[in-house]
Formats: structure tokens, C-alpha cells, sequence
């Protein structure tokens, strides 16, 4: 079987101390705002997700103490849904959520490191699953 291929990082996921200064501090010195078609997903502790002006850099906040959560692979429609056979091919435990306007898929490493592949095609994902 062919490995899938990914379409690059759709953002990264941190955990801060403070939600509210972290967004500050990122707007402050690195230029970074509020997503806002996807400010909803925030409960109060987060996710919040935050982009650079030219909407390269995506990162998701979380308020929460210890380690960070991890990277969200991007993948299109079609490499989502290969990525889904993959993993359980492979016999991989997955989680898959869908967040309303993207789908993801989670999983682990060997080592417990937390992983997710996202896609923004949630209408071609929700007739294909």
C-alpha cells in the first residue's frame, strides 16, 4: 500500500497559562489574530485558534498547564480519507471528530506523542466516511 501524502502543517497546538495574554502577546510581537469562522470551537479555555497576517501560520491555544499537545498535519478531502485506511491498516487506534467545519483524525505515537491530521474539505469528508 502507498503511503498517503499530506498537503504540509495546518497549525500547531500550545497550551499557555493565559488564554487571554497569550492572544495579546501574539498580536503583540508576532502579528498573530483571532480565526474568526473558527473563534467558536474557544469554551472559555480554548481551543482558540490564532493566524499570521498572510494566513500561513496557524496556531491552536489552549489554556492548560504541562506539555503541548502536538502538530495537525494538513491533508486535503482525498488524503484524509487515505489517511483513515492507512492508520487502520496499520492498525492504529484513531479518534475521528468532526469540529462542524473540518474533520480531524487522531492518534498516537509509539512513544504516547499525540498526533492529528485536519481537513478543511468537510463536505467531501462527510460523503465519503
Amino acid at each position: 500500500m502507498a503511503l498517503p501524502s499530506l498537503s504540509g502543517v495546518d497549525h500547531c497546538h500550545l497550551n499557555v497559562a493565559n488564554l487571554e495574554q497569550a492572544v495579546s502577546w501574539y498580536k503583540t510581537v508576532l502579528g498573530f489574530d483571532i480565526v474568526p469562522e473558527l473563534a467558536f470551537w474557544d469554551e472559555g479555555k480554548g481551543p482558540l485558534t490564532l493566524e499570521d497576517a498572510q494566513a500561513t501560520i496557524r496556531l491552536a491555544l489552549f489554556e492548560a498547564e504541562g506539555k503541548s499537545k502536538g502538530i495537525a498535519f494538513a491533508a486535503s478531502g482525498e488524503q484524509f480519507i487515505a489517511w483513515l485506511k492507512h492508520l487502520h491498516a496499520l492498525n492504529i487506534k484513531t479518534v475521528i471528530a468532526d469540529h462542524q467545519v473540518t474533520y480531524s483524525v487522531y492518534f498516537q505515537d509509539l512513544s504516547g506523542n499525540s498526533h492529528e491530521i485536519t481537513s478543511h474539505d468537510h463536505v467531501y469528508i462527510a460523503a465519503n466516511i
